[in-house]
């Protein structure tokens, strides 16, 4: 009996255990589920953030570059001097492109590249262009129809937006400090009000011109980008100028340098001789009477 009565309260123990426990674990598995629900609406709107970062980014790209100054540098070597200037020319005049200033002068060709050590004199010409920036490319690609090879080009840029904007900022300051001059001007009674406010407006009408210029500058440069054209007349034109060229290719250039070298020479040989033609009879002549005289005395 005793056995019996420790036996049920050893059960109705358990079942008050089991029966306390069970809201506990079920109150525990809510939780976890309320904590993984809030934890991925976290990373949803961690994404949506991400979304607002890359669209705010965009648009900040958007906005760099607004006033960018362009310029390029070419250098070409041709055949024929003429033919190539023209066709630069004609490029010029159908982009309404100008040219802001030239330079041709001569130069006699030497070393490795150009073998040549005569004394013809070849030309080179150096351009400065202003070309129209919308149509920059179409004029770049037209260029690349003439009959030359490119040895150099260079494509530079500077933002100047930031420096645009400050400048335009203070003009406006300088231009609303001018008007309320103005009107003081216009009540101020006594003299010497009358000539400190026109000092005053004199010096900041000077400022806001000199910083105008500045935005004029600015303007014509980012409208109409600055072309650096050198053309180069040359003998030969290796059309092989790779650093990291083959042995073959360097060996061939080389032998077809040799026969070019060879040939120049035999011209300033000729060239050498026809100057020197005068003083060979010259001295042919004195030879002669010298042999003439001992051949004389001999006898």
């Amino acid at each position: 009996m005793t056995k019996t009565v420790r036996l049920s309260l050893l059960l109705l123990l358990a079942f008050v255990v089991a029966a306390c426990g069970s809201p506990q674990d079920r109150a525990g598995e809510d939780t976890s589920t309320d904590s993984g629900a809030g934890y991925e609406e976290s990373v949803g709107d961690s994404a949506n953030w991400e979304e607002f970062d890359e669209a705010e980014g965009e648009s900040g790209r958007d906005l760099i570059g607004e006033k960018v100054i362009r310029t390029v540098f070419l250098e070409y070597e041709t055949f024929d001097f003429e033919v190539t200037t023209s066709h630069v020319m004609e490029t010029v005049s159908s982009h309404d492109a100008y040219v802001e200033y030239s330079s041709e002068s001569s130069y006699q060709p030497s070393g490795i590249s150009n073998p040549t050590a005569s004394n013809q004199q070849y030309r080179m010409i150096d351009y400065t262009l202003r070309v129209p920036t919308e149509s920059l490319t179409v004029f770049l690609n037209d260029l690349e129809g003439m009959d030359a090879y490119k040895v150099r080009e260079e494509l530079g840029s500077e933002d100047v937006t930031q420096s645009y904007r400050d400048t335009e900022s203070r003009i406006g300051v300088l231009q609303n400090k001018e008007d309320r001059l103005n009107e003081l001007l216009e009540q101020a009674e006594s003299i010497e009000d009358i000539l400190q406010i026109e000092n005053q407006l004199s010096s900041t009408i000077q400022e806001r011109e000199v910083l105008q210029s500045r935005l004029d500058e600015y303007d014509q440069l980012i409208d109409y980008t600055v072309v650096n054209l050198s053309v180069w007349e040359r003998p030969r034109i290796a059309h092989s100028r790779e650093e990291r060229a083959s042995f073959l290719r360097r060996a061939s250039d080389a032998f077809v340098d040799s026969f070019f070298a060879f040939y120049y020479w035999l011209q300033d040989a000729l060239i050498w001789l026809i100057y020197a033609l005068p003083f060979l009879l010259i001295l042919g002549i004195i030879a002669g009477i010298i042999y003439w005289v001992v051949k004389r005395r001999r006898k």
